[in-house]
């Protein structure tokens, strides 16, 4: 246990007095970090001594001969190293988040011991939602009425949904999960001490908050009765998704252009103390930019700063629902914790977890690698980065404060208020009383705030609120509106139930669209001069550490070339009798050693069970998307760089589909394109030359350089060949409508067989 987890003393006028109970604490796993650093430092070894004889060959192969196979063979070295030294430049920045791992618990019953709930601070929660066909409806209620039955006083909580799209259907769908959370959910969650407050799972069966079978049937009428107003609500929404005088009043071409509209949900029939529901579409115009997920929580960190003016704030994503009641609670656990260093706490981080799992996870859907081993070791660092959704933030810091110095001193002008914060008067008001809703405001002065034009001229999205600069708004805010200023961050991580449950897309397009937005965005700020991690000395000077966790994710796409390089060298090199590896035994140590590696964070992640499966999924999804949305990523950030095209942000649907295959273990290629390419192609190419290299060298008469220096290339060339064993299955062998496409299979072959007869050439 850490020194923050035990009991400090509060100097006092006479005497020295115990302070209160600490409500959290810190546990650090000295084993795991003794090991992990020992395994690094083993692979350090190893990767050196690759490094070091390639460059000692490629002297060589320079001194020998200026013939034109001895230039070949000088290239074809530099680039492995060169794919070697960016293979460990990756790797050696994510070693900071397996440095100091540690854990967290939080102590609910001191907390209310303590604070009585009355005097709990506001907590807004701030929904998104962009397309309500990708976005069904019917998620966005149940991640709102989850939201609204959290285990916090109503009087205390407001929820905000962010309808960018401007959807009618949505917000009827909002005006009917109002009135059935205030008359049924919400008071039947506190009556009875629901766990699970998201109403379909609950009414699937996730109702382990009984206790016993006679709390059983003390709860069924009950249940019953909820159950039925809750698929009232759902026949509802279907009837209005296919009603035309509400579906025929919006179309398409409205998502980018409606007026903006904001609308305080209300139920004159709620008996207990129900939390508000605030409805904001902001307005959309196509001469003017919207900043994506980032413009539409900074509308509502306006609207909201107005009607509740809540000090915390809740992000979810539309899809990202309530799990536990009890993530409230925990959270405020760690803000309200006055531990010294007091009030450098900028926001608790809960991991982003997923319902819809298959138990093979083939697409490495459950991001095992950053919720399951790295956040919790850079937890141990300054704290986790913010994650997109599933995080409890301090507004004051979103506004800009650090942890020394309020964002709004003193002797602020009023003028300079509205210069940073628009020319709201009850905006400028809120700042000055946090915590203290203003008073009531207008419906038309809530709109205005909600307006294209109110950002003009301001420091929303620059010195204001979540940054705009990237497309991935929270890793960019992450570190340049907290962690370079001072805050940080705490990683809650509850067992067994999850605090909050999203969705994974089950087809593999879905699956790399998002990772290519996410590669792509996250490289555009890594290699850029003004916002790089890795230039960023307030963060480099706070810890050097954290700017490795960033920029490992900054630079993570630049994988997609030493994958590239391995994915062609060892097969042209095999086909033309060129051994590619100088010091075999220490290639194979360096590939064991990372294998290894990976198998043991897989084992450490899994409470020491030896996870095969994961391990391997998790091996051949990363060469699947290095192949493709981490090399789509790359060309994507550098054109947006180049100013050659604005950077695209396609949005995953989460519409209900058929994820059979995927929960069998079987690969979905429906609606796979160009992203897909060069990944076929290369696993066509690599089988080929398994075969044709196979042949040239058992025909041959001579094999001087003999067998045992080409085993690396072999080895390399055959493991390919099993990680991509899908890809060829889709292409050659499946003919179900889910295989991969014949016109991508066709291309495959053919670009495969202009590669392969060059290679021979």
């Amino acid at each position: 246990m850490e020194d923050g987890a035990e009991k400090a003393t509060t100097p006092d006028s006479s005497s020295s007095q115990a302070a209160p109970p600490a409500l959290s604490a810190v546990y650090v796993n000295r084993r795991l970090v003794a090991g992990n650093r020992a395994m690094a430092a083993v692979h350090v070894a190893l990767v050196a001594t690759v490094i070091g004889q390639r460059a000692l060959a490629l002297l060589s192969a320079g001194t020998s001969s200026a013939s034109p196979a001895s230039r070949s063979l000088q290239v074809q070295h530099v680039a492995m190293a060169l794919a070697d030294l960016t293979l460990l430049f990756v790797w050696a920045l994510s070693q900071s988040g397996l440095w100091r791992p540690v854990t967290r618990a939080a102590f609910p019953g001191r907390l209310l011991a303590a604070v009585p709930r009355g005097a709990l601070p506001r907590v807004d929660v701030l929904v998104v939602t962009a397309d309500p066909d990708k976005e069904p409806p019917l998620g966005v209620v149940n991640t709102v009425v989850s939201a609204m039955a959290l285990d916090y006083p109503g009087g205390k909580l407001s929820v905000y949904l962010s309808d960018d799209a401007g959807s009618p259907l949505t917000l009827l769908a909002a005006r009917k999960a109002y009135a059935f959370a205030a008359r049924a959910w919400v008071p039947f969650c506190r009556r009875h001490s629901v766990q699970c407050p998201w109403p379909d799972r609950y009414f699937a069966g996730d109702d382990d908050d009984a206790d016993g079978d006679r709390r059983r049937e003390e709860l069924a009428e009950e249940r019953a009765r909820v159950r039925k107003l809750y698929e009232k609500l759902k026949a509802d929404i279907e009837a209005a998704k296919n009603d035309e005088t509400i579906s025929g009043s919006w179309s398409k071409d409205k998502r980018q252009n409606h007026d903006a509209y904001v609308e305080i949900i209300e139920d004159g029939d709620g008996v207990e103390e129900i939390p508000a529901l605030v409805y904001v579409a902001r307005e959309k115009r196509r001469a003017w930019p919207h900043h994506f997920k980032a413009g539409a929580l900074n509308a509502l960190l306006r609207v909201s700063g107005v009607v509740s003016n809540a000090p915390y704030v809740l992000v979810l994503d539309c899809d990202m629902a309530c799990n536990s009641r009890a993530s409230a609670l925990d959270a405020m656990c760690f803000l309200l914790d006055r531990r010294p260093p007091p009030d450098s706490l900028a926001f608790v981080q809960f991991p982003q977890l997923f319902h819809n799992l298959s138990h093979k996870d083939i697409y490495a859907n459950e991001l095992r690698y950053i919720f399951g081993t790295r956040w919790f070791g850079l937890d141990g660092v300054r704290g986790p980065p913010l994650s997109g959704s599933g995080f409890y933030v301090r507004r004051d810091a979103l506004y800009g404060a650090t942890p020394t110095a309020d964002f709004m001193p003193d002797a602020t002008a009023v003028a300079e208020l509205k210069t940073r914060f628009g020319h709201s008067d009850r905006l400028v008001a809120s700042l000055r009383s946090p915590g203290v809703p203003p008073e009531a405001e207008a419906m038309m002065s809530l709109a205005a705030l909600a307006s294209c034009a109110y950002e003009a001229g301001t420091a929303w999205g620059a010195g204001v609120g979540f940054m705009y600069q990237s497309v991935v708004e929270d890793y960019f805010t992450g570190f340049q509106r907290f962690f370079a200023r001072g805050w940080t961050s705490a990683y809650c991580y509850p067992e067994p139930r999850p605090a909050f449950l999203g969705s994974v897309p089950t087809n593999l397009n879905d699956v790399l669209v998002q990772n290519k937005r996410w590669m792509s965005g996250m490289l555009a700020v890594g290699v850029s001069r003004r916002h790089s991690p890795l230039a960023c000395r307030p963060l480099l000077r706070a810890s050097l550490l954290q700017a490795m966790a960033y920029a490992y994710f900054g630079f993570a796409a630049l994988c997609a070339v030493p994958v590239l390089c391995y994915a062609t060298l060892p097969q042209l090199c095999l086909l033309r009798g060129v051994p590619l590896f100088p010091c075999p035994a220490a290639t194979a140590a360096a590939f064991a050693s990372s294998l290894l590696q990976h198998m043991a964070e897989v084992c450490v992640s899994r409470r020491g069970r030896l996870d095969l499966r994961t391990w391997w999924n998790e091996q051949r999804f990363w060469v699947l998307n290095a192949l493709t949305a981490q090399l789509f990523g790359c060309v994507s950030a550098a054109q947006e760089l180049l100013g050659a095209r604005a950077l695209d942000f396609d949005l995953t649907s989460k519409a209900a589909v058929d994820g059979s295959l995927y929960q069998d273990g079987v690969f979905d290629f429906t609606g796979c394109s160009a992203l897909l390419l060069p990944a076929t192609t290369l696993s066509v190419l690599n089988a080929a030359a398994i075969v044709a290299g196979t042949w040239k060298m058992s025909s041959s008469s001579s094999s001087s350089s003999g067998g045992f220096h080409f085993a690396p290339q072999l080895f390399l060339m055959c493991y390919g060949a099993a990680l991509s064993y899908p890809l060829l299955e889709g292409m050659f062998l499946r003919r179900d409508p889910a295989r991969v496409p014949p016109r991508i299979t066709a291309l495959s072959v053919a670009l495969a067989a202009v590669l392969l007869a060059a290679m021979l050439g």
